[in-house]
């Protein structure tokens, strides 16, 4: 049975993760007087439960605390990703075989690609399928498992038709940043990622600027596997440092 002690500092722990989004282990181990391994054995404890999760050295709400729902995602900052899905698409070539990820950025450029006739599109997103159902493009669904949160397909099935397909330029969202490259809060998601990035000739994350203040749980791939990211306007100083220079940045 855990001391009064640990219970008050690990609800403590939980009110200042949740208040400011993340925690380092360090700042915490500072922040109540402790060892950095008394944190982690309270992140861990609080991990078990669903509540916290524990990333690269930092700690975060678990998902089903901060993860909105897609629905909700598509109305936030809808003017910049309008703008970088129009400038994603001014990139396609006809006939290309491309895959829209999962996301609200991606599937802002799902409803442009309709302007497109000669397309392959392979997309792990029921939204985008849906937002590209009269198309005259060639639309391939992966299907797979659902994942409710963000209607994207994932899963055993879904990585098996990846590994199968041969992709001209995908377009990635994420969730935010870590330092090494951009995250996604769910593992499932993860996984598909990871086989449409090997499987890409071209890969681009779709990203409006507000995801730079963000961090996921999981980092899907290092900024040196992507070949150009999107924002909807121009870095500051500051926020180019979170951004490596090995990655072509495309500002509108």
């Amino acid at each position: 049975m855990a001391r009064t002690v640990d219970i008050e500092r690990r609800n403590k722990i939980i009110n200042v993760v949740l208040t400011n989004g993340s925690a380092k282990i360090n700042e915490l181990a500072q922040m109540f007087n402790v060892t950095t391994e008394t944190i982690r054995k309270d992140v861990m404890e609080l991990h078990e439960k669903n509540i916290l999760q524990k990333g690269h050295g930092i700690v975060l709400p678990a998902s089903s605390y901060t993860e909105n729902p897609l629905p909700y995602k598509i109305s936030e900052n809808a003017d910049a990703k309008a703008k970088i899905a129009n400038y994603a698409a001014s990139l396609i070539t006809e006939k290309s075989v491309v895959y829209i990820d999962s996301g609200t950025t991606v599937l802002q450029l799902a409803n442009v690609l309709n302007i497109f006739e000669s397309l392959t599109i392979i997309t792990n997103s029921m939204m985008a399928a849906n937002a590209l159902s009269n198309s005259k493009n060639q639309l391939l669904v992966t299907g797979g498992e659902l994942r409710p949160k963000s209607y994207s397909y994932v899963g055993a099935w879904t990585q098996r038709v990846l590994r199968q397909s041969r992709i001209d330029i995908a377009f990635m969202g994420c969730d935010g940043f870590h330092t090494n490259g951009p995250t996604v809060g769910s593992y499932r998601e993860l996984e598909a990622k990871e086989v449409v990035l090997n499987q890409a000739s071209k890969s681009i994350l779709l990203a409006d600027t507000s995801k730079l203040t963000k961090q996921g749980l999981y980092c899907y791939c290092m900024f040196n596997e992507l070949d150009m990211i999107i924002f909807e306007r121009s870095l500051t100083n500051e926020e180019k440092e979170s951004v490596p220079h090995s990655v072509e940045i495309y500002p509108l």
